[in-house]
C-alpha cells in the first residue's frame, strides 16, 4: 500500500475530543456498509461538500469505530474539519487521532494539519474577505504554528509535507517581523524611543533573515539619534553600509 495516498482529497494538493459520532444525523445517513459509506464520503469530498462529507464520516466512525478504514476515517475527518473551518473540532479530532495512534505513519500529516489549523485559528472568512491584517492579532497561534511546523521537519525531513511546512514558517517569520515593526512605529510616533528601539531589536535577534530588517536598522539608528546616543546610532549606520549597498 503506498504510503501517502491518504487523506484521499488533501493528498492531491498541499496548496490549499470526544468520539465524533455524537455530531452527526442519523436520519440523514442510510443504514449501509462501512465501504459504501465511505465511497459516499470520498465523493462528497472530491466535489467540496464537505458538510455531507462529514456526516458520512462522522457515520462511519460511529457505525463502525474498529473497522479496516478506521485510519482513513480518522484522517479525513480532521481533513473535512478543517476544511469547514471548525478549528476546535480540527483540534479535538488530532488530539484524539494522536492519542489512539501515536505511531501511525501518517503523523507527519497529522502535524502539519496541526499547524494549519494553528494558523486558521487567527483569522474567520470575515476577516479574510474584507482584508484584514493578520499580523496585528496575538501572534499566540502564530508561535504554536511556528513551532508545530519545525517539529515536524525535524522530525520526518523527507515529509512529502516538508517543503510546505518550511515556507509557511517563512511566512511567519515575515508577519511575526510585520507586527514588530509595526509596534516600534506606533511607540516612535508617540516620542517613546527606547520602546520603538527595543522591537527594532527584537526583529534583528529573531527575524533579521526577513524583509523587515533594513527598516528595522534605519528605525533603530533613528530612535538611537532622538535618544541621543551617538555611538550606537554610528554603529547601526555601519552596519546598514555593510549589509545592504
Amino acid at each position: 500500500m503506498k504510503k501517502y495516498l491518504l487523506p484521499l482529497v488533501f493528498a492531491c494538493s498541499l496548496t490549499v475530543f470526544g468520539c465524533s459520532s455524537n455530531n452527526y444525523n442519523q436520519d440523514e445517513v442510510p443504514d449501509v456498509s462501512a465501504s459504501t459509506l465511505y465511497k459516499s464520503a470520498a465523493n462528497f469530498m472530491a466535489s467540496g461538500d464537505y458538510q455531507r462529507a462529514k456526516l458520512y464520516l462522522e457515520a462511519i466512525d460511529s457505525r463502525y469505530p474498529f473497522g479496516s478504514l478506521s485510519e482513513q476515517v480518522q484522517l479525513d475527518l480532521i481533513y473535512v474539519y478543517y476544511k469547514s473551518r471548525d478549528t476546535d473540532l480540527t483540534q479535538a479530532q488530532i488530539n484524539r487521532f494522536i492519542r489512539l495512534s501515536p505511531t501511525s505513519q501518517y503523523m507527519d500529516y497529522v502535524l502539519y494539519m496541526k499547524g494549519l489549523n494553528a494558523i486558521q485559528k487567527r483569522s474567520n472568512m470575515l476577516q479574510e474577505f474584507i482584508g484584514l491584517d493578520r499580523s496585528q492579532k496575538d501572534p499566540t497561534e502564530y508561535f504554536e504554528a511556528f513551532k508545530i511546523f519545525n517539529q515536524l521537519i525535524e522530525t520526518y525531513p523527507d515529509s512529502p509535507y516538508a517543503k510546505d511546512a518550511r515556507q509557511r514558517m517563512i511566512f511567519i517569520k515575515e508577519e511575526l517581523a510585520k507586527r514588530e515593526m509595526i509596534i516600534a512605529k506606533y511607540y516612535a510616533q508617540r516620542g517613546a524611543y527606547l520602546s520603538s528601539a527595543r522591537h527594532c531589536q527584537t526583529i534583528l535577534y529573531s527575524y533579521k533573515d526577513t524583509s523587515y530588517l533594513k527598516e528595522a536598522l534605519t528605525m533603530l539608528k533613528d530612535n538611537y539619534i532622538k535618544l541621543n546616543l551617538k555611538e550606537p546610532a554610528d554603529n547601526v549606520q555601519k552596519v546598514i553600509d555593510a549589509s545592504f549597498k
